[in-house]
């Protein structure tokens, strides 16, 4: 498996610290708002990466933290008049739903920061007691010039230019002390703690440092972000995290690039920012918008625009329908190997050697959708003729769902037993040639959210998407 890793600017053959086993920390999101469709796009790369690494067959252990308290945070939940914790579960919520819409893979430790204060404070003492970092009047600063080695993610350099900053987000230009603990003041209202170090509340760098290494360990496989955090975000995790535990902090940093909006960066005051929310409430199913994500490289900008989501929406379609006619298509046992048998395995065993290729060709997941697809074209040519034998069900509906497993575009569901009844009645009209009450079944199916196609000998029930 081949991933582009950051730190070393290149493309690397991926070998795990341990055989079998890879440690993965994600950064996830800061809960005072909903998650738009960039930040979506960005955890939908972290699910890509833990499905490509469980297709090689490695356990992951996978960590996310979520940010539950910073600047946004508290001025969030002070402009609410509600408590930090009531305002930010009330979006960490929000946050796991889209996940699940989403078909993320779940198998992920979720940690809050607030969860963690403690170990934040070991770290920033100790950072302090070894000359790392220093007591200034509002909090406690990292001196990123003690830090040999800062820059090497990023490439930015201290100069002895640089100056002390407070804010989690500061200027992408310059390197900066940043703050490992801030001072109370008024402005925190109830957002404070109190320990080893004087009453206040973390930066935000010093997070996931705290959170990777007491869930992880001290050096990790893989680190993942979106493009914007490498600097200063993931290079001050870097700082404090090595200055700390001398030794290397992550082995492979992965980047994800940013989702454009009709090639704008996407914004409130452009009037083109968006939500998971925003696009069900315009009729569209969550996995076309994973669909769009994943037919784009991650390390490329994802232009996103409504016209084209509708073209994923109707690839989804035909997803769904693919799946439900061959699940659907009646069956038969062939007594021993034919021609058609073994013409199948093989075609179903080169596309999934070849899908498996471009998964590991730095997660190349445009190519590998096209593999899928191949699948499912496959699988159409034996159901329109309107029976399979069984054995070949079995080799594509399983080579399907292995591909499925890592591009993670298709759930499976179940038809209410209501529809499938006023199917069954509508196929009873068509076979007594009712036309008029057939398609007045048909409206009804598509009124409660179905729709219904006609293959030979039979009839196929799916969602209801956008035309």
């Amino acid at each position: 498996m081949k991933v582009y890793n950051s730190l070393s600017r290149k493309i690397e053959n991926f070998k795990a610290l341990e055989q079998g086993k890879v440690t993965m920390y994600t950064c996830g999101p800061t809960v005072y708002n909903y998650v738009h469709i960039g930040n979506l796009r960005t955890f939908i790369f972290y699910d890509t990466v833990k499905r490509a690494l469980k297709l090689n067959d490695y356990k992951v252990k996978h960590v996310m933290n979520i940010t539950d308290v910073d600047d946004k945070t508290i001025k969030g939940a002070i402009e609410r008049r509600m408590s930090l914790k009531e305002y930010t579960e009330l979006y960490a919520n929000y946050f796991l739903e889209d996940l699940n819409k989403l078909n993320v893979d779940m198998d992920t430790k979720f940690t809050k920061a607030t969860d963690n204060i403690d170990e934040m404070q070991k770290i920033i003492v100790k950072l302090v007691k070894e000359g790392y970092a220093y007591e200034a009047d509002d909090g406690v600063y990292f001196n990123v010039s003690k830090f040999k080695d800062y820059g090497k993610l990023s490439g930015m350099k201290v100069d002895g230019s640089y100056s002390r900053i407070k804010n989690d987000d500061y200027d992408k230009e310059n390197a900066s002390d940043f703050a490992l603990w801030k001072y109370w003041d008024a402005n925190d209202g109830e957002a404070y703690w109190k320990g080893e170090l004087k009453k206040g509340r973390p930066g935000w760098h010093i997070e996931c440092s705290a959170m990777s290494m007491k869930y992880l360990g001290k050096t990790i496989d893989i680190h993942c972000g979106a493009v914007d955090l490498i600097f200063p975000h993931h290079e001050n995790e870097i700082a404090q995290s090595e200055s700390y535990s001398k030794q290397k902090f992550v082995n492979y940093w992965l980047h994800a690039e940013h989702l454009l909006v009709n090639g704008q960066k996407m914004s409130k005051s452009l009037n083109n920012f968006y939500t998971l929310k925003d696009l069900e409430g315009q009729g569209f199913n969550p996995l076309s918008f994973r669909l769009m994500a994943i037919d784009s490289h991650y390390r490329n900008k994802l232009d996103f625009n409504f016209e084209n989501l509708r073209k994923y929406e109707k690839l989804l379609a035909k997803i769904d329908l693919s799946i439900k006619a061959l699940n659907k298509v009646e069956k038969y046992e062939e007594k021993e190997d034919n021609y058609s048998r073994v013409q199948t395995k093989q075609k179903v065993e080169k596309v999934i050697e070849l899908f498996k290729e471009a998964v590991n060709n730095d997660l190349n997941t445009h190519e590998a959708l096209q593999h899928f697809l191949s699948l499912l074209d496959l699988a159409d040519e034996k159901t329109k003729k309107g029976k399979i034998d069984n054995n070949e069900f079995s080799v594509l509906s399983t080579a399907i769902s292995k591909a499925n497993d890592v591009l993670g575009i298709y759930i499976d569901y179940k038809i209410p037993e209501e529809i499938i009844a006023l199917a069954e009645e509508r196929e009873q009209k068509r076979r007594e040639k009712q036309f008029i009450e057939a398609d007045l079944l048909r409206e009804k199916i598509s009124e409660n959210g179905y729709s219904i196609a006609d293959l030979t000998g039979t009839f196929v029930i799916t969602k209801k998407y956008l035309d």
